[in-house]
């Protein structure tokens, strides 16, 4: 009896029938169209594509443009204001000498002794509460001697002089006394420097009334006419401290000067040899 072998008889699977006739389909159907068509549909499919990636590049190169724009433009900025900085503070600096000069003028005006105006061009770091070096010297009428003030205190007396400057010894100076007064009490003593520390003021009494907040003043005392570098009754400083102390005599005194050491610029030198201010 003839058998029959069924795997030399399949029937073949709809994958391998269907792929072939969609591929014959597609080909009929470009074929059958004109080439206009088919060219159009070439066109907006790929064109779509192009054109829309186009966009994007051109927004990108847009956006990049603008940011490197935006930092030019900031850093311009910074810039201008760090110039505008730089000039307000030099207008502060002119403004702040206009103001000192103004407030020595006033003060030459109305001040009722001699004095030679004088500026501060120099200070060493060694003997910074020492002393200062100031611009006008002994062809100035700066002489040894004579004393220093601003328009807000004593600050010292001149120790050394050269033709166009001079050295200013300082009253912070610890080496440094002079006569003063209690200008409340009338009561003398003797001021001495303890920078920086407030100064001393040495011989009054237990019995004294002074005060916290009394003015200490030049006595005007002068050793001989030579030598007598401050007018009587001018500002020197004010009682800070007032205390016994079981080991001394006296009183312990503190005064505060008034002048700042770190803000002197200009300088009043007491002129006794000159017959006019200058």
């Amino acid at each position: 009896m003839l058998s029959l072998d069924s795997s030399k008889y399949r029937l073949p699977s709809l994958r391998t029938v269907l792929i072939p006739f969609l591929i014959a389909v597609a080909l009929l159907w470009v074929f059958n169209r004109p080439l206009t068509a088919v060219t159009l549909f070439l066109y907006n499919t790929t064109g779509s594509f192009l054109s829309t990636n186009y966009e994007n590049l051109k927004q990108s190169r847009n956006e990049t443009a603008s940011l490197l724009a935006s930092k030019e433009l900031a850093a311009n900025l910074d810039l201008e204001n760090k110039s505008l900085m730089v000039e307000n503070n030099a207008l502060k600096a002119v403004e702040t000498k206009l103001l000192d000069y103004q407030a020595a003028l006033d003060f030459k005006t109305n001040f009722a002794y001699k004095t030679i105006f004088a500026e501060v061009v120099g200070r060493s770091p060694d003997s910074w509460h020492k002393q200062i070096i100031i611009n006008k010297g002994s062809k100035d009428g700066i002489a040894v001697g004579l004393g220093a003030l601003t328009e807000r205190g004593i600050i010292g007396q001149v120790t050394k002089t050269a033709p166009h400057n001079s050295i200013v010894q300082l009253i912070f100076n610890p080496e440094w006394r002079m006569g003063v007064k209690i200008a409340r009490l009338n009561q003398y003593g003797v001021l001495g420097g303890n920078h920086p520390q407030p100064a001393s003021l040495q011989f009054i009494t237990v019995d004294s009334a002074v005060e916290l907040g009394d003015e200490i003043v030049t006595s005007g005392i002068c050793i001989d006419t030579d030598n007598c570098p401050y007018p009587e009754n001018f500002p020197v400083g004010r009682v800070v401290e007032v205390k016994r102390d079981p080991n001394v005599v006296d009183l312990v005194v503190k005064v505060d000067f008034y002048e700042d050491l770190s803000s002197i610029r200009e300088v009043f030198i007491l002129n006794h040899k000159s017959g006019e201010n200058s």
